[in-house]
């Protein structure tokens, strides 16, 4: 398949849509970690589009030609792309995200109505504090109109260095994103988003506790007798770490150490994954 490029600078937004065939009538925006850039959000796309799903890739900070750090990152990225998409032809819209861009992910759905699916890996229930400069930022991470988002705080002022990490032999900062004081005003409001919600989380995540925080969500769903009026599901995995990539290469075996001790285990979750998103992506939305 082709790619068809697109820019911040002439757009409104940095990405990369992968086409599949001639098929419009359903895309996927996808959104990677606190990584920034896009090459992660690319090859989630690219295994959409492996699937038969025409995705497109957005970058929302670090790119070149978006702002440099994960702090303030503007709503509107998600607002152009599916105004872009719109006028191209797309007619119903996803986004699927990872980690960080999970959260942006959540933030987007529940804002733009025009969002009618939302596949979060390792999703926070919170919106958290930006970071800048390898350090909490001061401000929050997504803002929309202008105005920050409500968020909480790190309760740690600075992050393991890089050498911290290769020391211990595993990319473990559980302590920062662990037992924070959550300002209510920051939880997320799940329960806006108009569509189906997939959530996917892990035991053995060393990132923040994902699988807590996705059954909080999903209890935010239903409670004190609202039904959620859509579809949404809740996958836990036991050996999978944080990097819900479907085609994760061997980088996740020197950062997580489960992905070291469980590789197979760990393969057979991804493609467990991978099944799930598409039986969801093409029958339950």
């Amino acid at each position: 398949m082709g790619l068809t490029k697109t820019s911040v600078r002439h757009d409104g937004f940095d990405a990369t849509l992968f086409p599949a065939a001639d098929r419009k009538g359903k895309v996927v925006i996808t959104l990677s970690g606190s990584e920034g850039g896009l090459r992660h959000a690319e090859k989630m796309a690219r295994h959409l589009q492996g699937q038969g799903m025409p995705a497109l890739a957005l970058g929302y900070f670090g790119t070149g030609e978006t702002q440099e750090f994960l702090s303030r990152v503007p709503l509107e990225y998600v607002d152009a792309a599916i105004g872009w998409l719109r006028g191209r032809g797309y007619q119903r819209i996803a986004v699927e995200g990872l980690s960080k861009g999970a959260e942006y992910a959540a933030a987007a759905a529940t804002t733009f109505s025009e969002i009618s699916c939302a596949v979060l890996k390792t999703p926070a229930w919170f919106y958290g504090e930006g970071i800048m400069k390898g350090a909490p930022s001061g401000a929050s991470c997504w803002t929309y109109r202008g105005q920050e988002l409500p968020y909480t705080p790190y309760r740690e002022r600075s992050f393991p260095s890089k050498r911290d990490i290769l020391r211990r032999a595993e990319y473990d900062i559980l302590s920062l994103n662990a037992k924070r004081y959550v300002r209510q005003a920051s939880a997320v409001p799940i329960e806006r988003i108009a569509g189906r919600v997939l959530f996917f989380s892990t035991e053995a995540d060393t990132v923040w506790p994902s699988s807590e925080s996705a059954k909080k969500l999903e209890d935010r769903l239903v409670r004190e007798g609202f039904a959620y009026p859509y579809p949404y599901e809740h996958v836990c995995f036991d050996f999978m770490s944080h990097l819900m990539l479907e085609d994760a290469n061997r980088l996740v075996r020197v950062l997580f150490r489960s992905e070291r001790e469980h590789p197979r285990e760990c393969a057979e979750e991804r493609a467990s994954m991978s099944s799930k998103m598409h039986d969801w992506l093409e029958r339950v939305w």
